[in-house]
């Protein structure tokens, strides 16, 4: 007859195949340019629902995209959250008391005069890179319309393998309404290089479809 391995055996065993990378990582990038900057309202209820998603274990990340971006200064809020529930839910309300001074101080401000997109998904790339998670997602809310500053480059690799970047209230343009391909052609070059950093670009065109997209990303 087999002899039954001790059971704090059998759960240091399991726990050693249930290793690696676990939990989430989520970075939020909030269009402050122009007037999109009305919109940060509408980001700030996202990312409400997004702490109240969260378990402890996951890390949250929020910053602005202005003129450029590229850079940890426009980070507004980032936390691994504790593995304690308690302290975590302590964290989470942290967070959300930092969203709400952003969204009053960005209600005092102008927007920025320019949209440095690429700067931000660099910056949410490389703190992501540093995040042992196996769900890593940039949700950025924007028009997805850039507009560098003169002299700002761009043309670097996005390193985004295995993140998910979801784009929400993406607003057409009056000339992509008359013509629908120039809008098309816009998303195209997004999804291009997103795909070419091995990343997934999703446009999230009902606000109410990004729960469950979340889930399944």
């Amino acid at each position: 007859m087999k002899r039954l391995l001790p059971p704090l055996l059998l759960a240091l065993l399991l726990s050693g195949c249930a290793s690696g990378p676990r939990g989430r990582a989520v970075y939020v990038l909030v269009d402050t340019s122009g007037s999109y900057i009305q919109a940060v309202p509408k980001a700030a209820r996202i990312i409400r629902y997004l702490l109240g998603t969260l378990e402890p274990g996951d890390t949250i990340a929020v910053a602005r995209i202005s003129s450029l971006s590229f850079t940890n200064k426009d980070r507004v809020a980032a936390v691994t959250l504790s593995h304690r529930p308690a302290q975590a839910d302590t964290e989470k309300r942290a967070v959300a008391a930092r969203i709400s001074a952003f969204v009053k101080a960005m209600g005092e401000r102008r927007g920025t005069p320019y949209t440095d997109i690429s700067g931000a998904l660099l910056e949410a790339a490389h703190f992501l890179r540093g995040i042992p998670a196996a769900h890593k997602e940039i949700i950025v809310v924007s028009d997805m319309r850039q507009d560098l500053p003169p002299g700002a480059v761009r043309h670097v690799p996005l390193p985004l393998r295995q993140v998910s970047v979801f784009a929400v209230n993406v607003i057409k343009s009056r000339g992509e309404n008359m013509n629908p391909a120039r809008y098309l052609a816009r998303m195209h070059k997004w999804d291009a290089r997103i795909a070419k950093g091995g990343g997934r670009f999703i446009i999230v065109h009902q606000l109410s479809r990004l729960p469950a997209l979340l889930r399944t990303s």
